[in-house]
């Protein structure tokens, strides 16, 4: 009987191709996975003040942000919680890039009081639909 075998030479490159197809498929996969676990959406409230004008009837915000993730974040809302009401404040619809720092003030139709605790809330979307939500407690000026 005639029996014909594949020859060692080739059986070891089909091996070391096959091998070396399944490490790029290893490869690919790991880079992949790493690239999502150390992506993060996260917003740093760098500064946030409160205070009383007018006697009491107006409060003056003064809010700083810092987007210290690495992704874009495309909507963003800031909102103050005093007296148990909660004020939200304009809207950033626009990209606040990673690094970047967002500043909103203005006056609030509400009373505020000096050494009042109060709470500034920020919920925020990134552009993968991923949210961000964090707070800090404020003392009133």
């Amino acid at each position: 009987m005639n029996r014909r075998a594949i020859h060692s030479a080739y059986a070891v490159s089909l091996l070391v191709l096959v091998a070396g197809g399944l490490g790029v498929l290893v490869y690919n996969f790991m880079v992949n996975s790493n690239n999502i676990l150390s992506s993060n959406v996260q917003y740093s409230i760098n500064s946030a003040s409160l205070t009383s004008i007018q006697s009491g009837t107006l409060t003056w915000y003064d809010v700083t942000l810092q987007n210290t993730g690495s992704k874009q974040f495309v909507k963003t809302n800031v909102a103050v919680i005093i007296n148990g009401m909660t004020y939200n404040l304009p809207q950033n619809e626009t990209t606040v890039n990673p690094g970047t720092i967002m500043e909103q003030k203005g006056i609030l139709n509400a009373a505020s009081t000096y050494g009042g605790i109060y709470t500034v809330r920020v919920n925020a979307v990134a552009n993968d639909g991923s949210t961000f939500v964090t707070s800090l407690q404020v003392t009133g000026n």
